[in-house]
């Protein structure tokens, strides 16, 4: 049994006395970016480095769609190109807290053959977002161009990794990034979503032009134990959430169980990748993984008799969720399974800051009770 197992249960012990993708994971895919970039709406064979399609089914409201983002970076700057299936206006926004909230947002359309495109701000879980320059920013995004083509809108933009606004996040090379992305049949920025929105990861190079060699190594023996107990911890929380919110009712532990799904997609479409098996099954509340079920039960127990006790619960998984992804990230080489796991990671710590901040607007502080006060705050970012 890892340490990391061991404090989970002392833990527990001591403690008994955050848009969604559907099941298919997003595949990134990655080549060489060898062509000079462009703002002109058209994109070429190897311009970008990276790219993913999000899908986002019909459901009530919303017809159903999909974006392809592609990226690529250098030091300075961070390119993008969203094709997305509407005529109307498309969305990306980065490291929302929560749901919406302090998203750094960038709205764009095309009408009349003529691109416009606004950098903004939420200052809200499910709005308003602002211009940047309406609270003091600036505007950002200074070079970009979209176009029609076949029923979808193409847009490209390029804006420092950098700013310095305080209304556009700071991004670094290799780094996760947390996005939410939406899209609205009507070309009006103004206009609410009706086409999909969902939420996905995007994760930047480390170099100026060519991704991270994927190794195509065989796993270690420590590497595919690690897969299969990160593809059943990210179970956990889709059970543990699914029964809280099957007692309870309050939609945060509905929404957050549906992520928890993509987590489970994104770590199974690895899993595949190197011929492994899932352990067990898929059978609500039961896990292959003894610890994993002790601790599933422990927190379903604690979380059951209030809406707070259920929001501590949760919170309390979520750190756990950071320290395995952190332990899992040290051991790893392979770039395919760190880069998802990298992934996983910045979703657990939207999630955590999603029920501290709800816990917050009960009037109740939520204290860690694994990670550090420094890692902790630096995560939640709560005043």
């Amino acid at each position: 049994m890892k340490p990391i197992y061991i404090t989970m249960i002392i833990g527990l012990l001591l403690f008994s006395s955050g848009c969604i993708q559907p099941k298919e994971a997003p595949v990134v895919a990655e080549k060489a970016a060898t062509e000079e970039w462009k703002a002109d709406g058209i994109l070429g064979v190897s311009e970008y480095s990276r790219s993913m399609l999000l899908q986002s089914p019909a459901r009530q409201g919303y017809s159903g769609g999909d974006m392809e983002i592609s990226w690529r970076n250098d030091p300075e700057y961070l390119y993008l190109a969203l094709n997305a299936s509407t005529d109307g206006w498309l969305a990306i926004g980065f490291e929302p807290l929560e749901w919406m909230k302090n998203a750094d947002i960038i709205i764009a359309s095309v009408q009349s053959g003529k691109a416009e495109a606004q950098d903004e701000y939420c200052t809200g879980n499910y709005g308003p977002h602002l211009d940047d320059t309406m609270l003091g920013g600036t505007n950002d995004v200074k070079e970009f161009a979209g176009r029609k083509v076949a029923g979808r809108t193409v847009f490209e933009l390029k804006r420092r990794l950098d700013t310095g606004d305080k209304f556009d996040k700071s991004f670094s090379p290799g780094q996760a990034i947390s996005i939410i992305w939406a899209l609205s049949n009507n070309p009006d920025l103004s206009f609410k979503h009706n086409v999909a929105f969902g939420e996905g990861i995007i994760t930047l190079t480390g170099e100026q032009t060519m991704p991270p060699a994927i190794k195509a190594a065989t796993l270690n023996a420590h590497e595919k134990e690690g897969l299969s107990f990160i593809w059943e911890e990210e179970k956990m929380a889709r059970d543990l959430y699914t029964s809280l919110y099957e007692s309870d009712k309050l939609t945060i532990f509905r929404d957050l169980a549906r992520s928890e799904q993509s987590h489970m997609d994104q770590a199974r479409a690895i899993i595949d990748k190197y011929a492994l098996s899932i352990p067990g099954n898929d059978e609500q509340g039961v896990f292959q993984n003894q610890t994993l079920q002790k601790v599933h039960d422990e927190l379903l127990a604690k979380g059951l008799p209030s809406d707070q006790d259920a929001l501590n619960a949760a919170a309390t998984f979520e750190e756990i969720s950071i320290m395995d992804l952190q332990e899992e990230l040290n051991i790893t080489h392979a770039q395919d399974v760190m880069a998802m796991y990298q992934g996983l990671l910045a979703g657990s710590q939207k999630h955590l800051r999603s029920y501290v901040t709800d816990l917050k607007d009960r009037g109740i502080k939520y204290d860690p009770r694994y990670l550090g006060m420094d890692e902790f705050e630096k995560i939640v970012r709560i005043k």
